[in-house]
């Protein structure tokens, strides 16, 4: 599988990555041993990246890739998170540390190689409780200081965070200088689904966002390519009517049907393909959950990325209809 540099961090990453939320069972419902022939069957097609957090399935995916470790003839690359809960915004230092600790725990690993925080940040308090501020990332006795800390004695090669929502608060952390990697929307529909507000992150703000972290050496995590299910031909899990997915997967069906002409290659082949071929990105990450996801997801990197046609298409299409939803 062809690989790409993460960024500055030296380490050179296949295009996909397996992500945690499908093996930790976020997306649907699967077994543990269903999630672990996935595991293994994303090593043997040349991913070398996985992408975990403790909060995919209270630490289930990690757990998953620790029963999985010792079978894999190849060990990939471990990147992972860290979720400062509400309760732990006093003792931001101690929350980092318990989260790696547990991490390494679960995965039986001694160090990761991207470790990174898995928050949402605002400028000032947070309107959401599961948000941190500016300063308690950024600041004296914050967030990226513990999390430098962990680098700096090894336990940890790089830093990352994820770049969803309020993208002037991301820019902030971009000229911090600390972090290495950032996670960022990468989907057709440029919708950060339940995660944020479509009103306050347009959707150009995404690929101005890719080509600001390009510009800056960061390494690129193309997050949510299948706009959490709404890029599929059915959504997978049970969702009330008013939810963010059902909306965008009702404008994907509505708008989005060109690219799914061919019964071998399904709009989320597509989906995949148009996060591959954003320039800037390093690698795109799948959630996929069972070999047969895994499979879609690796004949789309088998395709390519799109067609210039088609991604001018898709981009008329941001400019104008989508832009207004």
């Amino acid at each position: 599988m062809q690989q790409r540099m993460l960024g500055k961090t030296g380490l050179a990453v296949s295009v996909l990555t397996l992500g945690g939320g499908g093996i930790g069972m976020v997306w649907g419902s699967t077994t543990d041993d269903e999630c672990i022939e996935t595991v293994k069957a994303a090593v043997a097609s040349g991913v070398n990246l996985l992408d975990l957090a403790p909060v995919y399935g209270k630490g289930k995916a990690e757990e998953i890739v620790g029963q999985v470790w010792q079978d894999l003839p190849t060990k990939p690359l471990i990147a992972t998170k860290v979720f400062v809960m509400p309760d732990e915004r006093k003792d931001l230092a101690g929350a980092v540390q318990r989260s790696i600790e547990g991490s390494l725990t679960r995965l039986g690993l001694s160090h990761v190689d991207v470790f990174q925080l898995h928050n949402q940040i605002e400028p000032r308090e947070p309107i959401a409780p599961r948000r941190l501020t500016l300063r308690e990332v950024i600041g004296g006795g914050g967030v990226l200081e513990a999390m430098q800390r962990l680098k700096d004695t090894g336990v940890v090669k790089a830093l990352g965070c994820t770049g969803i929502a309020r993208h002037d608060v991301v820019r902030e952390l971009f000229a911090d200088g600390r972090v290495d990697t950032v996670q960022l929307v990468t989907n057709i529909l440029c919708s950060e689904g339940e995660m944020g507000a479509r009103g306050d992150a347009p959707y150009r703000d995404h690929l101005e966002m890719i080509r600001l972290a390009q510009a800056a050496g960061l390494g690129v995590f193309g997050i949510r390519p299948y706009a959490a299910g709404s890029l599929t031909t059915a959504i997978d899990r049970t969702l009330p009517p008013e939810h963010p997915v059902v909306r965008d997967f009702a404008l994907a069906q509505q708008h989005l049907g060109f690219l799914a002409t061919d019964p071998s290659f399904p709009l989320s082949v597509a989906a995949l393909r148009y996060a591959l071929s954003l320039p800037g990105v390093s690698t795109v990450v799948t959630g996929a959950k069972n070999r047969k996801e895994l499979a879609e997801a690796i004949a789309a990197v088998t395709a390519g990325p799109l067609p210039a046609a088609t991604i001018d298409r898709i981009a008329t299409l941001q400019r104008t209809v989508l832009a207004r939803q």
